[in-house]
């Protein structure tokens, strides 16, 4: 559960809207603190992925703040690009670069972007590979991997980058589903070790076993924010009753 009084992002009346006839976000709050695991569910289209994507600025904010530890990332003056080396982002899909080797597109980021040395970088690479159970892939590239191997090292390079934050973006959803445990656990280690997670996903079940809170979004609001227990087992929102009866 969170082990700090202080939240590490939040989320004040955040809006988005995409031109003058739909907005995906409707004066969204939230607070994540640290070790929490913080899975966000709902229809499609209801702002999941868009909450998502608001708290390292991908999608800006139409009105609201952002503050990731201490800094409202919409401000001016703020270098956007510092901030995000501390959030670590997996999509859907996997965007590893064709034309490089496993080893080099885990190492690329920490050596250009944070100046980390080509040993240093391959040490810390090579010791998360084995993490994930995929040391013997160093020397492949992606299109010898299965899509379960791709979204882990996915998940690997971002966490190269020694974030204090790691968001997932549906990383499930573009998987055969034989695939899917195996990412799920890699995603369970990491609850277990402590690191912060915004999730959003289908997973009904990863959301009910890591999950410190549920959020059910819809119409581009927080309709419930609750633990597990109290998420599934008691639902007190009627639109969240009826999104669970037809998921579980």
């Amino acid at each position: 559960m969170a082990t700090s009084a202080k939240p590490i992002i939040e989320v004040r009346g955040l809006t988005k809207r995409f031109g003058s006839a739909v907005t995906a976000l409707d004066h969204c709050d939230l607070s994540i603190f640290p070790g929490e695991v913080v899975v966000i569910v709902g229809p499609s289209g209801s702002g999941k992925s868009t909450l998502l994507r608001s708290l390292n600025l991908l999608e800006t904010p139409t009105e609201g703040q952002v503050i990731f530890e201490g800094v409202d990332l919409a401000g001016k003056d703020v270098d956007i690009n510092r901030h995000r080396q501390r959030m670590g982002m997996v999509f859907q899909h996997f965007n590893l670069f064709p034309h490089m080797t496993v080893l080099k597109n885990l190492t690329l980021a920490p050596m250009t972007v944070k100046g980390v040395s080509q040993q240093q970088a391959e040490a810390t690479a090579r010791e998360l590979l084995k993490t994930v159970g995929l040391q013997d892939r160093e020397n492949a590239y992606p299109i010898q991997l299965s899509g379960g191997q791709k979204q882990r090292i996915a998940i690997v390079r971002a966490l190269c980058m020694q974030p204090d934050v790691m968001l997932f973006d549906e990383p499930t959803s573009a998987l055969d589903p034989e695939m899917v445990g195996e990412v799920l656990e890699v995603m369970r280690g990491l609850a277990a070790r402590g690191m912060t997670m915004v999730v959003v996903t289908h997973e009904m079940g990863f959301a009910r076993e890591v999950g410190t809170r549920v959020l059910f979004m819809d119409a581009g609001r927080i309709l419930v924010d609750a633990p597990p227990q109290q998420f599934f087992s008691h639902p007190d929102n009627p639109r969240l009753s009826e999104f669970l009866s037809k998921v579980l």
